[in-house]
């Protein structure tokens, strides 16, 4: 048990750093992939970002921000909700149906969200930036998969 929970922490992570590179978790307060700014000056050394691009980088993180704070909250409160459902004494299925559907609900919005989020992001990039960002991307996405491989 102990271990499967270590190898979920790494998959955790490495989930995170996959987030990151669709640069809408950055964005997201309270997302479990930490506060974001290391992971913007990471990203923007990567890809070469001028002054500009990372002012213009930075406003679009920032706005996104003070839009998911709320439905971050929410998803914490319906999951907190949840966990008591599973955990009561009186298995309520209907309840625990309903329940489930709602967080689903909350993450198709944010997932919807970092889709937004990474086109605007996206589209202050030049091509040779594109390019960079689609290779980190395919590098990173080969790590989830070694890490959910070693973890079966």
């Amino acid at each position: 048990m102990l271990n499967n929970q270590k190898t979920m922490g790494r998959i955790v992570v490495i989930f995170c750093i996959a987030a990151i590179t669709a640069f809408a978790s950055i964005a997201q307060a309270g997302g479990g992939c930490g506060r974001g700014g290391h992971h913007h000056h990471f990203i923007f050394k990567k890809l070469g970002l001028t002054d500009a691009q990372k002012a213009q980088a930075k406003a679009i993180f920032k706005a996104n921000r003070i839009v998911v704070k709320p439905i971050y909250a929410s998803l914490k409160t319906e999951r907190n909700n949840l966990r008591a459902l599973i955990h009561a004494d009186t298995i309520d299925e209907a309840a625990i149906r309903t329940e489930t559907a709602k967080i689903a609900g909350i993450q198709a919005d944010l997932n919807v969200n970092r889709a937004q989020v990474g086109a605007k992001f996206r589209a202050i990039l030049t091509p040779a930036q594109l390019t960079t960002l689609q290779t980190l991307r395919q590098k990173w996405q080969a790590k989830i998969k070694s890490s959910a491989a070693a973890a079966e």
